[in-house]
C-alpha cells in the first residue's frame, strides 16, 4: 500500500484529491491509505495537504463481545470532535527583495535563520526561509519553539524541508505554541518510538520507525495505561479478525478494553470465556446458532438469530 500510494501521488502531482479518492484509486481502505501517506510524510518525501479523516472506516466494528454487551447505534446528534486544521503553507520562491524586506522589518528573524543554518549545518534556501517566516506569521510559533522543532528534526536525522513543514503543521494543529508543550511533545514521541521498537520486534513489523499517526496511537495507548504486551495482544486480534494490519482497528479494541476495565491478558481471556458461557446458556433456551460464528459476526455485522417456527413453516430471520 505504501508503494502504491507513493507511485499514485507521483503520477498525480499538483492535483487536489481527498483521501477517499486516493484509496479508491489504489484499491485500498481509507485507513491503510492514510497510514501509507503518513509514512512518506514522516520520511520527508511527501508534503500533504490532504484533509484529516473525519470518520472511522468500516473496519472499526464493535468489540462489545468482550464484555458480553450488544453494540449500540450511535445517535445522529452525537457531538463530533473538531480538529484544528493548519493553514497550508505554499512553498513559493520569493525574490531576494521580498525576503530582504521581511528581514528588515524584524531583525530577530534574520538571527533566527542564521541560527537554524548552524543547527542544520548547511545554508538554507528560499523555500525553507519561506517556511520559517510562515511558521512565525501564519502559525504563530515563537523563535524558541521553532528552534526546538528544528533540533527535534535534526535529532531524528530528518531535517528535510518537507519533514520540518509537516512537524510545524502538526504542532499548530495540536496547539503546541509554548516551549513547555514542545518539550512534552518531544518526550512523548521519543517514548512512543521506544515502545514501537519493542512492539515491532514482538509483532514482526519491519518498518524501522513508526509514522506520526502510529506514534499518536502509542502515546494514546500509554496514557490509557496499557503495556506493550496488551498493545501486541490487540494487534494480534486485529490481524486475526481482519487479516491485515490496521492500527485504527487495534485502537478500537484497546479503547473498548479500557472502557470495560480489561488491562491484562487474563482479564481479556476471562471476559471472552464469560461471554461464550453466556451465549451457550442462551442457546439452551431455544436459540440455535454457532457461538464462535456469533463472536465473529458481532465484530463485523449484525448478529442473525434463527428462531424455531411451527412445523411446516419456514424459519424466520
Amino acid at each position: 500500500c505504501q508503494l502504491k500510494a507513493l507511485l499514485w501521488i507521483s503520477k498525480n502531482q499538483g492535483g487536489n484529491f481527498s483521501m477517499e479518492e486516493i484509496a479508491k484509486s489504489i484499491g485500498s481502505s481509507v485507513a491503510d491509505t492514510k497510514e501509507a501517506i503518513d509514512f512518506w510524510v514522516n520520511e520527508g518525501i511527501v508534503i500533504t495537504a490532504i484533509d484529516e479523516i473525519k470518520s472511522v472506516p468500516s473496519e472499526q466494528q464493535s468489540d462489545k463481545y468482550l464484555s458480553g454487551e450488544k453494540s449500540e447505534t450511535s445517535s445522529p446528534a452525537a457531538v463530533k470532535e473538531t480538529v484544528k486544521k493548519a493553514p497550508d503553507i505554499e512553498i513559493s520562491r520569493p525574490t531576494g527583495e521580498q525576503i530582504a524586506a521581511r528581514l528588515s522589518e524584524d531583525k530577530e528573524i534574520e538571527g533566527l535563520l542564521n541560527h537554524i543554518q548552524i543547527m542544520l549545518g548547511r545554508t538554507i534556501g528560499k523555500d525553507l526561509q519561506s517556511i520559517i517566516i510562515m511558521f512565525i506569521d501564519t502559525y504563530g510559533l515563537s523563535a524558541d519553539v521553532i528552534l526546538t522543532l528544528i533540533q527535534y528534526c535534526v535529532d531524528l536525522n530528518k531535517a528535510s524541508n518537507a519533514f520540518i513543514l509537516s512537524v510545524g503543521k502538526s504542532w499548530y494543529e495540536k496547539d503546541i505554541t509554548t516551549l513547555e508543550l514542545a518539550n512534552k511533545y518531544i518526550d512523548e514521541h521519543n517514548e512512543a518510538q521506544k515502545i514501537y521498537k519493542e512492539f515491532a520486534v514482538l509483532t514482526g513489523i519491519s518498518a524501522p520507525n513508526a509514522t506520526p499517526k502510529q506514534q499518536d496511537y502509542f502515546i494514546s495507548w500509554r496514557r490509557l495505561g496499557f503495556t506493550v504486551e496488551m498493545m501486541v495482544l490487540a494487534y494480534n486480534e486485529t490481524v486475526e479478525r481482519t487479516g491485515k494490519i490496521s492500527f485504527a482497528y487495534t485502537n478500537k479494541i484497546l479503547h473498548n478494553w479500557n472502557e470495560n476495565g480489561l488491562k491484562t491478558p487474563e482479564a481479556v481471556e476471562n471476559s471472552k470465556k464469560a461471554f461464550k458461557e453466556g451465549q451457550a446458556a442462551e442457546g439452551k433456551n431455544g436459540r440455535s446458532y454457532d457461538i464462535e460464528k456469533t463472536v465473529y459476526e458481532d465484530t463485523h455485522k449484525d448478529i442473525v438469530f434463527k428462531r424455531k417456527t411451527k412445523r411446516g413453516a419456514k424459519d424466520e430471520v
